[in-house]
């Protein structure tokens, strides 16, 4: 997913004007509201915690009136994702990337730019994914299934504007609802499998995705497979215990198939490489083989369907 898909629609110079109209708060003061709304003292993972924006403020790199719009704009996304009905975690948009500061953006404009209205829809997205996934977990499957809907409904209601942008990456609406599922997935970056070039790149956005808000709720510094697990899945899909990222290689082979077009003989050809270079167990290629194939007979036939189709399609043939 290109970062345009989750891309506030609100110029940064605005967020940035905006961020001196609250009245400014004194350095004790800011300490106390910025735990009080919900970031950690010191940092947990690898968000940067009251003790970072302080040392920033001592050295003049942020003011305070930046940093009291910054603990308000928290407040008001965690306001607004528990009144669409699951809580999004504050520690979460405190987290400054390389990826965040490429495309221009600061943990400090993005923040007040998701809290505005602008970004309702991202942030009801991302609330009501966790909120799936917390419904069905431990049950992998049923939960990584049940995020295709919520991302079909999301591409449906961006402005004319996104889908103008969304074009450039995703030609149709079941190519750009892969992307937004794979980006809730795990998040992840995806190299062309044979000259190892960027097949595309989800840019900051791949640090909201469901895996990470987890972390974030959670404080533990888990790896997208531990928090997904594989129940669920047939012991087809599945192979050894060490095959344990299957949610997220069903993403990576619905985008790698649907959106990238790389023929499944390929993708075949790769899981051997794998076994014969890199010494992986061969139960786990054929099962990753077995789970590109349903990815290729199931879903790409369906991809432009109506979702809840495709998700009972694909629960019949990976149970």
């Amino acid at each position: 997913m290109s970062r345009s898909l989750l891309s506030i629609q609100v110029p940064k110079g605005a967020v940035e004007d905006a961020s001196v109209a609250p009245a400014a708060l004194r350095a004790s003061d800011l300490e106390e509201r910025l735990l009080a709304v919900g970031l950690h003292p010191t940092g947990q993972l690898s968000d940067l915690g009251v003790d970072d924006h302080l040392a920033r403020l001592a050295a003049g790199e942020v003011t305070e009136a930046t940093l009291t719009a910054y603990a308000d704009a928290i407040e008001k996304l965690s306001f607004k994702s528990s009144e669409r009905g699951q809580p999004l975690p504050p520690t979460l948009w405190d987290v400054s990337t390389p990826a965040l500061r490429e495309a221009g953006w600061s943990v400090y404009t993005l923040t007040e730019a998701l809290a505005s209205d602008a970004g309702a829809t991202h942030i009801g997205l991302l609330s009501d994914a966790y909120a799936a996934f917390l419904k069905h977990r431990p049950n992998a499957l049923d939960g990584a299934l049940a995020l295709l809907p919520l991302a079909r409904t999301y591409v449906e209601t961006l402005p004319e504007s996104a889908r103008a942008e969304r074009e450039r990456h995703a030609q149709t609406a079941g190519q750009a609802t892969l992307l937004i599922w794979q980006a809730l997935l795990s998040g992840t970056n995806r190299h062309n499998p044979l000259t190892h070039r960027p097949l595309w790149s989800h840019g900051y956005v791949g640090h909201f995705s469901v895996p990470h808000i987890h972390q974030y709720a959670t404080g533990e510094g888990l790896t997208a497979s531990q928090v997904w697990g594989v129940e669920g899945f047939n012991p087809a899909f599945v192979g050894p215990p060490s095959n344990s990222n299957q949610v997220e290689h069903l993403g990576i082979s619905a985008l790698l198939q649907g959106v990238a077009h790389v023929p499944g003989a390929v993708l075949t050809t790769v899981e051997a490489i794998e076994v014969a270079i890199d010494h992986e167990d061969p139960a786990a290629a054929m099962a990753d083989r077995a789970l590109n194939g349903v990815v290729r007979t199931v879903l790409l036939p369906r991809m432009e369907g109506e979702p809840n189709a495709l998700v009972t399609a694909l629960m019949n043939a990976l149970r």
